[in-house]
């Protein structure tokens, strides 16, 4: 089943932030005096969500509810959760609300889903937490208690999807975002709400690491120009870890639970082959002009070596070239930081493939890892 990765429209006029989906949640009209001693609530509603997005160099998931060209898969629901300062859920029998986004209403915007119990607020303070996939279960546990999403699953071997109008694709414009994978995100808003101060801001973190690889031919030959990338596969004494059922601090973004270690992750394309990148010139701009050819998501690591293996569509399998002195292919050290974007350009030649510097590529900044193949 295709899962996606979210993207943001800049169309939306919103608040911006590094690889981060911003959501602005409004509390009401503010609130009126409890009437005697009654004190009268003030129910929760999303005002605004929106996305950033910037190719190769921010999360491209990032949430928003207005589809555009750099916005083809729009975050149309996100779930939130308030709880009081003990912990504890801010309304009796509430943990969790869906909003979802109206596009068809007269004033498009945000609404409880259908079926969602109103949340009031009221004098006490409560903090408040957002996540996506929305339909995930996030109930309150640890000491002090947050909530946590459950049935988070990572899987190693994944299937992305490109459906291309052009050849070459323009990497400028390019979004990749359909994926087999599900798209984790979480936040906790730093600032406490009650019926006094209803507008809050949401700052949607990724959970996962996204790797992206750029594949194109080595002192810009041409010999495969003719050539699509099929499938990329990283492989590791055991340092990768997948996931059937992990669990997500909403507060810290951490994951916990049942993750076993794995030796390989496999990225395959399920839909349109790009082509390897030739006759590309040596400098930076040069470069990215070539479209990402395959992509994934990833569970964070840290410190591990790793070594790569390519597969055209023609079946050709490329290696890294044996490490110095020998002793087995050459690796190179993964260290995959939640919410950052690693993007690494493969060098092919018709002997194989090589790693040369790696530069860490941040869905918040961007950067590069340089892959020759020998």
């Amino acid at each position: 089943m295709k899962q996606f990765i979210y993207t943001f429209s800049t169309a939306v006029f919103f608040l911006l932030a590094n690889a981060c989906t911003e959501a602005t949640i409004f509390m009401g009209d503010g609130g009126n005096e409890g009437k005697g001693d009654v004190e009268e609530g003030v129910p929760l509603s999303v005002k605004i969500l929106g996305l950033s997005v910037e190719i190769e160099s921010r999360s491209i998931a990032t949430g928003g509810a207005v589809a555009g060209v750099a916005n083809p898969n729009p975050l149309m629901q996100v779930g939130l959760s308030v709880t009081k300062a003990n912990g504890s859920a801010y309304a009796g029998g509430i943990h969790t609300q869906v909003f979802v986004y109206n596009a068809t209403a007269v004033s498009p915007g945000w609404e409880l889903a259908e079926g969602e119990e109103i949340l009031l607020l009221f004098s006490e303070k409560g903090t408040v937490y957002g996540y996506a996939p929305a339909e995930k279960s996030v109930s309150l546990s640890g000491t002090p208690k947050v909530p946590v999403m459950s049935g988070v699953k990572v899987l190693d071997k994944q299937k992305f999807y490109f459906s291309d109008t052009h050849d070459p694709v323009d990497a400028s414009t390019d979004v990749q975002w359909e994926t087999d994978q599900d798209d984790f995100l979480y936040c906790k808003v730093p600032t406490e709400v009650d019926r006094w101060h209803p507008e809050v801001s949401l700052t949607m973190n990724h959970a996962l690491a996204k790797v992206s690889f750029r594949v194109l031919e080595t002192d810009g030959g041409s010999e495969f120009a003719d050539s699509r990338v099929k499938k990329v596969v990283l492989k590791s004494n055991g340092g990768f870890k997948k996931s059937t059922s992990a669990k997500l601090n909403l507060a810290t973004g951490e994951l916990n639970g049942t993750m076993p270690a794995v030796g390989e992750l496999w990225f395959t394309a399920d839909g349109d082959l790009r082509r390897v990148g030739t006759e590309v010139g040596a400098d930076e701009d040069d470069i990215r002009k070539v479209a990402i050819q395959v992509f994934g998501m990833v569970i964070p690591v840290v410190d591990v070596p790793v070594t790569l293996e390519l597969t055209l569509d023609n079946g050709s399998v490329f290696t890294m070239a044996p490490a110095a002195g020998g002793g087995g292919a050459s690796t190179f050290i993964a260290n995959w930081l939640k919410g950052n974007n690693y993007i690494y350009n493969i060098r092919l030649s018709p002997q194989g493939i090589s790693i040369a510097n790696v530069e860490v590529v941040g869905w918040t900044e961007g950067g590069t890892t340089d892959v020759p193949v020998e």
